[in-house]
């Protein structure tokens, strides 16, 4: 089974900052996920398929760590950011999009988190969504 980090409850997030030193309580309910996925503190809460049951796929295996058409710049830092915060300490080949775009991340074989094209096929059973209450 994949590692899971835990899960800091709206209660534990309340009185903690953002890196711009705003309180996560007085940032808006509608954008707040928003601001977790940037800040890296939230965490995916269920279980992946164990690399017996459902090996790497070969394509993570055969892309660059640092992919020559990766996408570049602010968006691109906030967005990667984020993902190593929701990928991290997961298994190989766990993969999200961004809530921002359809900028994909996946952990590969030797655990770092990249980018990778919209075009590779990755197993559905290893998508982790941007927020642990949605589908």
């Amino acid at each position: 089974m994949s590692h899971q980090k835990s899960n800091p409850s709206d209660y534990e997030l309340s009185d903690k900052r953002t890196s711009a030193g705003v309180r996560f309580a007085d940032v808006p309910e509608d954008s707040r996920h928003l601001v977790e996925w940037i800040e890296g503190c939230h965490s995916f809460d269920a279980q992946l398929p164990s690399l017996d049951d459902l090996p790497i796929p070969v394509a993570l295996t055969e892309l660059p760590r640092l992919h020559p058409d990766r996408p570049r710049g602010s968006r691109a830092m906030l967005c990667a950011h984020g993902a190593k915060g929701r990928l991290d300490g997961l298994r190989a080949g766990a993969w999200t999009v961004t809530p921002f775009n359809d900028w994909r991340f996946a952990v590969f074989d030797d655990g770092e988190i990249g980018w990778i094209p919209k075009e590779t096929v990755v197993p559905k059973s290893l998508f982790v969504p941007f927020r642990n209450d949605v589908n």
